[in-house]
């Protein structure tokens, strides 16, 4: 009678352990596939870190793979490489599609609407993994050459773990499936201010207030102002107008003064892509470094963004 007991109450506990406890993959390692969202990403679902520069997404100006990735030219054919990789332990080939799209640069793009279609590619992917490429046509690479890249494995024998909704940024950390790439290579030459827009947007169809992140993991031995724009400068300033480690150096125009700066309050409607602007300038030359912009939303979820790398070695 007691084992009787006991073995109910433990079937009991292992249902209840069932419901609570986080789906890891909807696919068994054997089988599963997917691409990194950063150089620390094993698969795992979610994953961590940083979501949208994915270092298995390469574009190359030839159908022959790059060392590094190149800024897209434009209204002539890219070549896109995406690498397919199979966890530890992998049994057999898989089969599916790769999908590609792009969009303008920055964050909070929203799934599907704000995407357009590059191409598709079909693959079988054995257990060492396997890189597909598709090419971008001239006339899908509008100027300026700025752009989120997002690829999609599509396999009914490796299925999206989660299902996906508007958040671009939640679908790619969800499911490892899905990755992310928007990287900008920035020249700044002494005295050539350069000017690269930055899309603000909101992935929801409600109103919401955003904040904008701006760091530099390597600081700019320059200037960097960001340019907020006459409408979403008047929201700001309407929502309290709350900064931290930038200084107002114009009427819509923002120095960045710190190696970690932001932005609250952002007011963005529903659906809505407002373009800002960083401008970088210097008056000497200065080495490589790096900026990153991201935008979260009220309760800090990442939306998304951008990387600039400046003067990077060729």
């Amino acid at each position: 009678m007691v084992k009787a007991k006991l073995a109910t109450v433990l079937v009991g506990l292992l249902a209840a352990a069932t419901l609570i406890a986080p789906a890891v993959s909807a696919t068994p390692y054997q089988r599963d596939v997917f691409v990194r969202d950063n150089v620390s990403d094993v698969g795992n679902e979610p994953s961590t870190g940083s979501i949208y520069y994915s270092p298995d997404i390469k574009v190359c100006h030839t159908p022959v793979p790059c060392a590094v990735s190149q800024n897209p030219i434009v209204g002539v054919n890219n070549y896109v490489f995406v690498n397919l990789r199979r966890k530890p332990g992998a049994v057999g080939t898989i089969d599916g599609s790769l999908h590609l799209y792009r969009s303008n640069l920055g964050g909070g793009t929203a799934w599907p609407g704000g995407w357009t279609f590059i191409g598709t590619a079909g693959s079988t992917v054995p257990v060492a993994g396997t890189t597909v490429m598709i090419t971008w046509p001239g006339w899908n690479v509008p100027g300026p050459a700025h752009f989120c890249l997002l690829a999609r494995w599509v396999s009914n024998a490796d299925p999206m773990t989660f299902a996906e909704t508007p958040n671009t940024q939640q679908n790619a950390q969800r499911n490892n499936n899905i990755a992310w790439r928007n990287v900008d290579s920035v020249r700044v030459r002494p005295f050539e201010p350069v000017r690269v827009p930055y899309t603000i947007g909101n992935p929801d169809r409600a109103d919401a207030r955003q904040a904008l992140i701006l760091e530099q993991p390597q600081p700019f031995a320059g200037v960097i102002t960001f340019d907020l724009g006459q409408e979403l400068t008047a929201r700001w300033k309407a929502a309290g107008g709350r900064a931290t480690g930038v200084k107002q150096v114009g009427e819509t125009q923002f120095q960045v003064a710190d190696t970690k700066a932001r932005f609250d309050g952002l007011v963005l409607k529903g659906d809505e892509r407002v373009e800002t602007a960083l401008t970088f300038e210097t008056d000497r030359e200065t080495g490589p470094a790096e900026l990153h912009v991201r935008q979260t939303d009220a309760q800090g979820v990442d939306l998304g963004g951008a990387q600039y790398l400046i003067n990077e070695k060729d």
